[in-house]
């Protein structure tokens, strides 16, 4: 057979991942589009101005459960990828135990932080009535909305994309009831979608409970011994692009809300409502397939699969961007459906809403583009590119250009603003890149920042699983051995590996109707030889059998390479077997 590698499984696992992820953002934008619909239809376009004013607070309130869940979940990724299963288990844990104590502080707080934050979030006596009572609800109801953002995030790395599915798709289904129910049964208003939201969070919870029982997961919650102050500081470490884009969406919503408000009046702020609420909709298509790199590439980063990352990328530009085309053109075509959508049917307002959605709709693609930078960019680590793009997008650029516009065209200038700072923000981070790049100062060659395929000397290859192609990857694992010098014995040892763990894989690890593939790939560092075995068949530990259980499996060489190997790992990561032998 020709020895070539294939990207069959992380292809499989893309899309194993990306429907619960997809389904994830679905269920959590659209509840907040839905939610923003009810909103202006059942209560009127003032409360929908409330619910922005109001945005800018309750995303500083959600800045820690969003950092230590995105932070430490692609800590906890990497660290599983390397194999490293209880220091991923320790930061899981820290998020969760910093987080809880947090957003217990802050709900006590609402009763006296309130309505300060109203007076300063909004000028106009009726809308700071309406911000005040949002907002209070909100907090109260923190401790239950950041767990389930934190959370989430660490079920997607640790074997159980599904359950966060589950979760939005749960709460916002209930969001969504209980909106209509406590807005026009109970006649609650404002207070009821505040409170319909942290109810739907709370009943959303409840697949934690199938998490917490689960034999599959591997990461384990416990109180002590979880290196606290350390593991928080590297989970802020990692997680600082999103603290500074929370950071910097709120002040850029609060000064351009501020700015629209006072400056073009409440007609202008209600058309920018509409227009920022509309941006959810980008992030709901394109944000369920961002979100799978965190996941998936971070364990892939770990392990040093370039190949995969590669492929992976590929796939999450293309399909990204079909559908944010496709979006974008939906706006440019119906523009007026989408304005009465979100209940803006003021004759007088219309003709502008209109132009004002089409221009707004523009920035999606780039909107888009510049989130892949963000979250790719943070996942390999490499966090000063990942924060430099996200001050450029939502402050640094957009803040002066949307004053200087708004001064000469006023609302149209405001929308316009936002599809030329987005462009400008890539323009400038990519340029950077190139140029530290070529300095030495950033890895690598290209956009991705891994090494290209010529220069990544390993044996690196996908067969299906047999033993006759077992038998013939030991062959040419020699032959690859013996090219580099390697010592007989060892190559011997590597080869025989191989080929024993790749016969149990095909005799035992999958369902005869089922593809069967494994990939394997050898390499060399500093600390020597590392051999990788990966498929996706049930799971399977050949580091915990033993001689006596000869009779059920292959396993005769098992002693020798545990006495040979400096280590012999396996772990169960992305719903895969990973089995690690280094020489």
């Amino acid at each position: 057979m020709e020895f070539k590698r294939n990207d069959y499984l992380v292809r499989k696992k893309f899309y194993d991942y990306l429907i619960p992820s997809f389904l994830s953002e679905v269920a959590l934008h659209l509840g907040t589009v839905v939610d923003a619909m009810i909103v202006g239809n059942l209560i009127g376009v003032d409360a929908l101005s409330a619910v922005a004013l109001a945005t800018p607070a309750v995303q500083i309130l959600h800045i820690p459960g969003l950092i230590l869940g995105l932070g430490g979940a692609t800590l906890a990724a990497v660290w599983l990828g390397e194999r490293k299963i209880h220091d991923a288990s320790k930061i899981f844990s820290a998020c969760i135990i910093v987080e809880v104590i947090f957003s217990v502080t802050m709900a006590l707080s609402s009763f006296v932080i309130t309505e300060p934050l109203a007076r300063i979030l909004a000028d106009d006596p009726n809308l700071t009535k309406l911000v005040e009572e949002y907002l209070f609800i909100q907090i109260l109801g923190l401790p239950a909305l950041s767990i389930t953002l934190l959370t989430c995030e660490f079920l997607s790395v640790d074997n159980h994309p599904d359950l966060g599915a589950w979760i939005f798709g749960i709460g916002a289904v209930a969001n969504v009831v209980l909106d209509i129910v406590l807005i026009k049964f109970f006649g609650l208003g404002i207070y009821g979608a505040a409170l319909a939201s942290v109810l739907g969070c709370v009943l959303g919870l409840l697949p934690l409970i199938v998490y917490a029982k689960s034999s599959e997961r591997m990461l384990q919650f416990f109180w002590r011994g979880t290196d606290l102050l350390k593991n928080t500081f590297n989970t802020l470490k990692v997680g600082m692009p999103r603290v500074t884009l929370e950071i910097m969406q709120a002040l850029q919503i609060f000064i351009l809300n501020t700015a629209v408000l006072r400056t073009l009046g409440t007609d202008a702020m209600e058309i920018y409502a509409v227009c920022l609420n509309t941006l959810i909709m980008a992030e709901l298509l394109a944000g369920g397939i961002i979100s799978v790199i965190p996941n998936i590439c971070g364990v892939l980063y770990g392990e040093r699969d370039y190949f995969s990352i590669r492929r992976l990328m590929r796939k999450v530009v293309s399909l990204s961007g079909v559908l944010i085309a496709i979006l974008t053109l939906v706006f440019l075509i119906f523009p007026e459906k989408i304005a009465l959508l979100f209940g803006l049917s003021k004759p007088e307002l219309l003709p502008t809403a209109v132009t004002c959605l089409q221009i707004y709709s523009i920035s999606f693609v780039f909107y888009v583009f510049n989130e892949f930078l963000q979250v790719y960019y943070q996942t390999i680590l490499e966090t000063m590119l990942a924060t430099l793009d996200t001050i450029l997008e939502f402050f640094a650029l957009l803040i002066p250009i949307t004053f200087l516009l708004m001064h000469y065209y006023g609302i149209y200038g405001v929308c316009a603003a936002v599809p030329i700072s987005e462009l400008l923000t890539i323009i400038i981070v990519e340029a950077t890149r190139k140029i530290l790049q070529e300095r030495g100062k950033l890895p690598q060659e290209g956009l991705l920042m891994i090494p290209k395929p010529e220069h990544d000397d390993s044996f690196d290859t996908t067969i299906e699983a047999s033993e006759k192609n077992a038998v013939g990857l030991s062959k040419k694992i020699m032959e690859y051995c013996r090219s580099r010098n390697v010592d007989e014995y060892k190559a011997y040892v590597l080869g025989l590996s191989a080929e024993e763990i790749a016969v149990n894989i095909s005799r035992y690890g999958y369902e005869k109707s089922k593809a069967k593939f494994i990939d394997i790939n050898l390499s060399h560092d500093e600390t020597g030889w590392v051999l990788r075995i990966r498929d996706d068949g049930i799971p399977f530990d050949p580091t915990q059998y033993t001689s006596e259980e000869e009779g059920k499996f292959l396993l005769g060489g098992i002693g020798m390479i545990k006495k040979l190997a400096k280590n012999f790992i396996y772990t169960r990561v992305l719903n895969m077997n990973n089995t690690v032998i280094e020489m």
